[in-house]
């Protein structure tokens, strides 16, 4: 009588088992996601009075390889990291979303996937872009006076502040082909300020008559904010050509 008691027991705990969905597996999404562009430089050219032109960087997310086994795949969506509301796709329409960036810095993403079973899943990425700034001032006759290079400041949703500033200037006295004015060198003065107005690194250089002169400059790890190239000339009526790019690497 004992052994079938313990049998009964054996019997009903295995059916209360079944019921209960313990052999049951739940399902989840498998997130797969491919990007292109996620690391470049969004390139800022200036002129003479700071207006600027922008070359940003589309990025591309494509979630052709992501799967489902608890139902259709209803939706990808994107946050850019870019304090921005979240876009997205239907599934069924389109498999990548593509983001233009503009601003510089280091961006921290979450792509996610949704599934007709309520089921969800998301992943973070980085997305790093340099910024380039370039001003460039070159003619036959050069210009009296260089301007100046205003470096913008990293994004405010940048999750990293640049590890480098890195500065390259050039400078060209242009030859003077004709009589008046005479011929004569010109001193040019670089200085560098930081976005509290703090002097970091200035160069004066002499340069003659029809040659160029490049002055660099390499600051570990720069603040954060606006920073300002001045370029002055002491010279007058002697025209000169400008090349001059910074580089807020990350």
């Amino acid at each position: 009588m004992r052994d079938k008691i313990i049998a009964l027991l054996l019997a009903c705990s295995f059916v209360l088992s079944g019921c209960l969905g313990g052999d049951e597996q739940s399902s989840v999404i498998d997130l797969s996601v491919e990007i292109n562009g996620d690391s470049g430089s969004i390139h800022y050219t200036k002129d003479a009075n700071n207006g600027t032109s922008i070359e940003g960087m589309e990025v591309s997310f494509d979630y052709s390889e992501t799967e489902s086994s608890g139902g259709a795949l209803t939706e990808f969506w994107l946050q850019t990291g870019l304090g921005s509301a979240r876009t997205s796709t239907n599934a069924a329409d389109s498999k990548i979303l593509n983001q233009y960036y503009e601003p510089y810095g280091v961006f921290l993403v979450e792509a996610g996937a949704n599934d007709s079973g309520g089921n969800s899943a998301s992943e973070e990425f980085m997305i790093s872009l340099n910024g380039v700034f370039h001003l460039n001032q070159t003619s036959p006759t050069g210009v009296d006076e260089p301007a100046d290079l205003h470096i913008d400041s990293v994004n405010e949703n940048s999750i990293q502040s640049a590890i480098k500033l890195e500065i390259s200037s050039t400078i060209t006295n242009v030859e003077n082909f004709a009589q008046f004015p005479p011929p004569d060198d010109v001193e040019i003065t670089w200085q560098l300020f930081d976005p509290t107005g703090e002097l970091i690194a200035t160069h004066t250089q002499v340069i003659t008559e029809g040659q160029s002169y490049t002055w660099t400059h390499s600051e570990e790890n720069p603040i954060d904010g606006g920073w300002n190239l001045i370029i002055g000339d002491a010279v007058d009526d002697e025209n000169v050509n400008q090349e001059t790019s910074a580089l807020m690497l990350f």
